[in-house]
Formats: C-alpha cells, sequence, structure tokens
C-alpha cells in the first residue's frame, strides 16, 4: 500500500494570514539516528486535526516564556480514546490565557498505526522552548517502539516563533518536566515502561546538542507501570527522584549527580496511580500539585497545591485547585513574576477540557486565595464532535458456574465493614466511583470498599461462599482474575456488571465465587471488589 507524502515543513508558512512560523533546516548534532521515521505531518493544524473533530482530549503541559505567553500541549483524536488516531497539539496565548490559539500540531501517520502522545513543553536556559512527544507503533504493548521526538521554538515570546523540524532524542516517553542541575546539565525524565531501571535520566552536557542516559531508577517489577517521574536536585546536592507507581508514588535518591541510585520505595506522599507535578520555586521552596491532602489517597479528583520548605520532608498549606473527579495530570510553572500556572485535564471523552489555574505561593500556604492572582478551572481547550465510543457488549459469561445460592461467608479487614451493594456508593477507599448498576442477582449484596491499588489481604471469619467483582483480562490488564482462579475461585454465570463509568468496558466486571474455610485468607492486587450474598 501507497504510503503518504511526509509533510514535514520546511520553509515559511503562514496561519491565517497573521502568524509566521519559520522552519529551519534540521539539526543533525544529536548524533543518533532515528529509531523511527519521523512524522508524516508536523506544521499548521489540518483539517482533521480540528477542536470540533475531537473525542478524546487530556494529558496537558504548560510553559510560560519570560514576556508572559503561554504554550500548552496535549494530545487529542477523533476517537474516544489513547488509541492510533492520537496527535500533539500546541497552542499558545498572549493575553495571559484569555483567548488561544492552536499553532501546530504532529500526527504521525493519520489513521495508521502510529500514535503521537504524552507531550511536553519547556523553557530551556538558552530561552528557547522545546517541544517534546512520544511517537508509538501500536499495539500499546509494543513500548520498545516509543521513540522521543522533539521540536525547538527560537523565540517563545512571540507566536511568529521560527521552528525546527522534528529531532529524535532516544527512547522512551518524557512526560513530566525536565530540570538543570546546579553543573549546568539538562536533565530530562525520560521512561522506559515495564523495564529495568525504567526512570531514567537522559543528560545533556552542551545545551542540547547531545544527549546520553545517565543512570535510571529500578522500579520493582510488582509496582511497575507508566513511571512519569520527575526530578529534584535537593541543596545537599543530592537528587530527588519521585515516579508513579501502581501503588502511588515511589521515590529514590542518587548521590553522584544520577549514574547509580538508591531503590524505588514507596513515598510517604500519598497518591493515586496517576501524574503529579513538583517544581523549585524562586523562593527556594518546592511547590507540589496532587490529587488529595499530602497524607491521604484519594481518586483522580480533589486536585491541591502544597508548599515544602524543608526539601521535601515536610509540607504545608493545601490550596484546592479543582475538587471534581475526572481532574489529572497537571503540569505547569512559575512566571517570573512569581506567579504560578497549573494546567490539567478533565473529563477525557466527556467535556475534553484543557484547563489552567495561577495562583502565587502565599495563597498556597494560606490554604486560600489571599493574593488576587488566583484563578481556577481556566479553558484552554474545549473539544467536541468526532466518533461516538461505539456501544460496548455485555458478556453473558455462559462458561462460568452457577450463582451460588445461600450460606453467604465474610470477608473481613481491618477498620472496615461491610456496605450496601447500592447504585451511587463510592467503591474504593482511593478513589472517586460510585457503583453504576445493580443486576437483580446482587441487588441484596454487602462489599467491602478496599483500596483499588496496592495489595489486599483478607481473612474469612464466616465460613461459606465469598466472591470478587474484577474485569475479566480481555477487559483489563488490571484483572485480578488468574490470581483468584489460583486460590480456587470459580467465574460464575452472570452478565458482567459495568461497575462504573458505564460506558468503558475497561469497567465491565465478572463475578468469580469461593466456598471459604473461617480463617483462610484471599489476597488480590489491582483491582477487584469483595462482594457476599446470600443469607
Amino acid at each position: 500500500m501507497m504510503r503518504r507524502m511526509t509533510t514535514i515543513i520546511v520553509a515559511t508558512i503562514t496561519l491565517c494570514g497573521l502568524i509566521s512560523l519559520h522552519a529551519q533546516p534540521r539539526d543533525t548534532s544529536f548524533g543518533q539516528p532515528p529509531k523511527a521515521p519521523p512524522p508524516e505531518h508536523a506544521g499548521p493544524p489540518l483539517p482533521r486535526h480540528a477542536a470540533t473533530n475531537r473525542a478524546f482530549t487530556g494529558i496537558s503541559s504548560l510553559a510560560v516564556a519570560p514576556n508572559g505567553r503561554l504554550w500548552v500541549t496535549w494530545y487529542a483524536g477523533h476517537t474516544p480514546g489513547e488509541d492510533h488516531n492520537n496527535y500533539v497539539v500546541l497552542a499558545t496565548s498572549g493575553d495571559g490565557g484569555a483567548t488561544w490559539k492552536e499553532l501546530l500540531t504532529v500526527d504521525p501517520d493519520g489513521e495508521g498505526p502510529r500514535r503521537t502522545f504524552d507531550p511536553e513543553v519547556w523553557i530551556a536556559p538558552d530561552g528557547r522552548l522545546r517541544w517534546i512527544w512520544t511517537d508509538r507503533t501500536l499495539p500499546h504493548s509494543n513500548v520498545a517502539s516509543d521513540a522521543l521526538w522533539m521540536i525547538v521554538l527560537d523565540d517563545p515570546a512571540s507566536e511568529n516563533t521560527a521552528w525546527h523540524p522534528p529531532v529524535y532524542i532516544t527512547q522512551g516517553v518524557m512526560m513530566c518536566k525536565p530540570i538543570v542541575l546546579s553543573s549546568g546539565e539538562w536533565a530530562l525524565p525520560v521512561c522506559t515502561w515495564y523495564s529495568e531501571n525504567s526512570s531514567k535520566m537522559v543528560v545533556s552536557t552542551d545545551n542540547g546538542k547531545t544527549w546520553s542516559v545517565r543512570g535510571g531508577a529500578n522500579m520493582p517489577r510488582e509496582d511497575r507501570c507508566f513511571d512519569e517521574h520527575m526530578f529534584v536536585e535537593r541543596k545537599d546536592g543530592s537528587i530527588w527522584c519521585l515516579s508513579r507507581a501502581k501503588s502511588g508514588i515511589r521515590e529514590a535518591v542518587s548521590t553522584d549527580r544520577g549514574v547509580t541510585w538508591s531503590p524505588l520505595v514507596p513515598s510517604p506522599i500519598q497518591h493515586p496511580s496517576a501524574r503529579f507535578f513538583i517544581t523549585r520555586l524562586l523562593s527556594g521552596n518546592l511547590l507540589l500539585v496532587k490529587h488529595g491532602p499530602i497524607g491521604k489517597k484519594t481518586g483522580r479528583s480533589h486536585l491541591m497545591a502544597f508548599v515544602s520548605k524543608d526539601d521535601g520532608r515536610s509540607w504545608e498549606g493545601g490550596l484546592m485547585l479543582d475538587e471534581r473527579g475526572g481532574v489529572s495530570y497537571p503540569d505547569g510553572q512559575q512566571a517570573a513574576d512569581g506567579t504560578i500556572y497549573i494546567t490539567y485535564d478533565f473529563d477525557r471523552i466527556g467535556k475534553r477540557h484543557i484547563l489552567f489555574s495561577t495562583f502565587r505561593e502565599e495563597d498556597v500556604l494560606a490554604g486560600k486565595p489571599v493574593s488576587g492572582a488566583v484563578r481556577l478551572r481556566q479553558i484552554v481547550s474545549e473539544g467536541s464532535g468526532g466518533a461516538e465510543r461505539p456501544k460496548p457488549q455485555v458478556n453473558a459469561n455462559a462458561d462460568g458456574a452457577p450463582l451460588a445460592a445461600g450460606g453467604a461467608g465474610l470477608l473481613a479487614a481491618e477498620v472496615l465493614d461491610p456496605v450496601a451493594f447500592k447504585a451511587g456508593v463510592t467503591l474504593f477507599t482511593d478513589r472517586s466511583y460510585t457503583l453504576a448498576e445493580v443486576p437483580d442477582a446482587l441487588k441484596d449484596a454487602r462489599f467491602l470498599r478496599v483500596s483499588m491499588d496496592g495489595p489486599k489481604t483478607l481473612r474469612c471469619t464466616r465460613a461459606g461462599m465469598v466472591a470478587v467483582l474484577t474485569p475479566l483480562p480481555e477487559r483489563n490488564s488490571d484483572s485480578v482474575s488468574k490470581a483468584l482462579l489460583e486460590q480456587g475461585f470459580q467465574k460464575v454465570r452472570l452478565p458482567e456488571v459495568r461497575l462504573f463509568d458505564p460506558a468503558n468496558p475497561r469497567n465491565f466486571c465478572t463475578l468469580f465465587q469461593k466456598r471459604c474455610a473461617e480463617g483462610e485468607t484471599v489476597t488480590f492486587g489491582k483491582w477487584g471488589l469483595p462482594l457476599f450474598y446470600g443469607k
């Protein structure tokens, strides 16, 4: 099949007759050949990239130019998901975020098997804007194909800036802010998912001309997911790495500039398995934006900002930025005037919002607006249109065993009491998800509100039939069905339960049951919901 001609822009172009973007000759000084071909399109948005043709919008990053011009990037697609139709978008605002213009998109191959995703923007010490993203050839498991690319924009103070064609950096994904070490070296937090030493530091000692992997922290195999790590150089010269894990956040330290790392251990900062944001402020203090209070694990809701005056050993304040369920993936920068800008997404296939908020350090410490600079839930982009999500079919599970009747057992965990299995009830301790539907067969059931993340061990305190709801592996890679079957559970002949977010088949759950003896234990990880039914 003939491929479409590559459309890398190599001459002056004009957007809407107003914006002149000058593409420069390819910079070959990176010294490494690309491990993937360049994207077929890098330039002004094509008609298929219109905001009114987006069924998916999310995962944003923000940078502020010295004159206050804002830059935000995210990825989108005309189909409702993270799939082969994804492309990255770059937008700018010269009026403090009141209005926005989408200047560039990078689309690897239209509806072909490649996607661009997880973009990041960063103002480097040389004053130029780096726009970075990953290109992957599907399926999603093909992480070995991940290629990190960069476009350099020469003058981020102007919407008419010259820009350079994409250049390849290295293998992996980088969706968190780079830092500049006290040595002057530039350090990128690049991750290679599900691999050894995956929370990598990729360093340039020559102002971005060449890059090399210096070292990486190793995520324990049982807790690996999407590292999404960030670096902080502490005042004692050590480098602190905070990395996303299945269980939340893990942390490690390097005392040799990133060559070797201590083990990634659970952080006292409680968090769901999701991106967070940490940065050094002009005051020398640290800013952390996360979900919920420092010591409480919530779901993807209650986006809050905190300040540390002792290099992350303790945290103060707590400014609420957005309490709604479905907010996620903060990123940002402090401007030269002290204003802090944070972008994040909300409801990626529903509202499809990219947002930003502004505040100052004193607002965070006070836990409320005091500076006059607080602006919350400001819209950058609102996607609409695109393809509708196909309505998924519920599996009947006809190959399962009959639902047991009578003889209900009871599973117990410390400080957890059974809860009535009723529509609208919150399902997990670390998520805000609520029960969407209750089949007639389970209308009198009760459940244990356990955490979604992390390992669980439950003890049978009353002999009888117990059950766990979990997605099948073909629905969701976080299924615990294998662990349940190995412990003697049976799949039940009951149609899948649309547990929460009923339009998303990843949350369609199958019931597994087992007759437990008193004192027996049941263990599983992410994720399952313990259930009891019968009399």
